[in-house]
């Protein structure tokens, strides 16, 4: 229990803490210049932070950086990749090649999209629609023997069904025993 107790001392007095009251105590009764600290953290773990008071303007943070738009594009299989963000708090860049976009963080790396001319579908995937190309001959359904052909091997195949049918039936009658006759007198 010892043990415990010290680290739960140690952690409620904040080292840190007493040592900057400890210095700031020593500077004041030295006369030097009074210095401000950032309020502790509510769970009692941020250290403080001794900023000196000067009445200088103080820069604005440094705006969020736009992110990018990656526009939609062809890939090199023909395939159409849709528009998406580069959102991403760390990859903010659209990267890559005119056929291969992703999101990076190097601004360097950053593709200039408007000299990519892959926005279009390519003429290599378009193809024509489907037209009956004219041979010269007409058609007549006189001469078309389509239907004599599917009527005449129909015809063939139910024959030999039916065939296989009656002979099964009757090597069945064949190979039965004779049954007795009973006569009523």
């Amino acid at each position: 229990m010892g043990i415990q107790h010290l680290l739960l001392l140690l952690i409620y007095l904040d080292p840190l803490n007493v040592l900057c009251a400890a210095a700031s105590a020593a500077n004041k009764k030295k006369g030097a210049p009074r210095r401000s600290q950032k309020p502790r953290e509510v769970n009692g773990t941020g250290a403080p932070t001794v900023v000196p008071r000067r009445h200088t303007q103080v820069p604005a943070p440094p705006a969020a950086a736009a992110h990018d738009t990656c526009l939609g594009y062809y890939d090199v299989s023909g395939q159409y990749d849709k528009v998406f963000e580069c959102n991403n708090t760390e990859h903010r860049y659209c990267c890559g090649s005119c056929f291969l976009r992703y999101c990076c963080a190097e601004k360097g790396q950053r593709i200039e999209q408007r000299t990519c001319t892959n926005y279009n579908t390519p003429n290599w995937i378009k193809t024509q629609p489907p037209s009956p190309a004219p041979t010269g001959d007409t058609y007549d359904p006189d001469l078309d023997q389509t239907n004599t052909t599917v009527y005449i091997t129909c015809g063939v195949i139910a024959f030999i069904i039916i065939l296989g049918v009656s002979a099964k039936v009757a090597y069945d009658r064949a190979t039965k025993p004779p049954q007795e006759m009973n006569v009523h007198r």
